[in-house]
């Protein structure tokens, strides 16, 4: 009966330590603003296009493109990653049209991020896709996800299991060499 209640007894602490352990999922980095902004219309073509994120960004797999309707990108450097901030420069002889700014980075926490920012240069219609995006916010397209939340919740179930472990040794061996001690006598 001991025994049973040892085992019980660690089992509650390692649920314990493992729900202590686990923290609220958070929200991945975000776009916060744009220069050029979602479907503004510019009287020239800009020099520079700047990304605003809601927290760093990592200076591996920062890529900004800026597309017209035939494809052509128009950035003229790689993309410059600073204190949240990714920026390029563009490409001089920019003409009157629709462009958009597909943008793609990887946020501090590892989870690649994109989406894409219509805007104008001068009277040319806003550049139209094939497929109608549903996105929630007017700002840009969400947040990609995919899926790499899952390695988080095995790590921490496996520190969960480690810490019942660590107590099941720690409450038990004791108990056994006490145990073992009284049958010698």
């Amino acid at each position: 009966m001991h025994r049973l209640r040892v085992v019980a007894a660690g089992i509650v602490v390692a649920a314990v330590a493992v729900l202590a352990s686990s923290v609220p999922a958070s929200a991945h980095d975000e776009l916060l603003s744009s220069s050029p902004s979602a479907g503004q219309r510019l009287p020239s073509a800009p020099q520079e296009i700047s990304l605003r994120f809601s927290a760093d960004v990592m200076d591996v797999g920062a890529e900004v493109i800026v597309a017209d309707g035939d494809g052509t990108d128009w950035v003229a450097a790689d993309p410059v990653v600073a204190s949240g901030t990714v920026s390029v420069y563009l490409a001089d002889g920019m003409p009157v049209a629709g462009y958009e700014i597909r943008w793609r980075v990887v946020s501090v926490d590892g989870h690649p991020i994109s989406g894409v920012i219509p805007f104008t240069v001068g009277n040319a219609a806003p550049l139209e896709r094939a497929a109608v995006s549903t996105a929630p916010s007017p700002q840009a397209a969400p947040a990609s996800t995919d899926g790499a939340g899952i390695p988080r919740v095995v790590v921490i179930a496996a520190i969960g299991a480690g810490l019942a472990l660590a107590v099941f040794v720690a409450v038990s061996f004791p108990l056994r060499r006490r145990g073992a001690r009284g049958d010698q006598s």
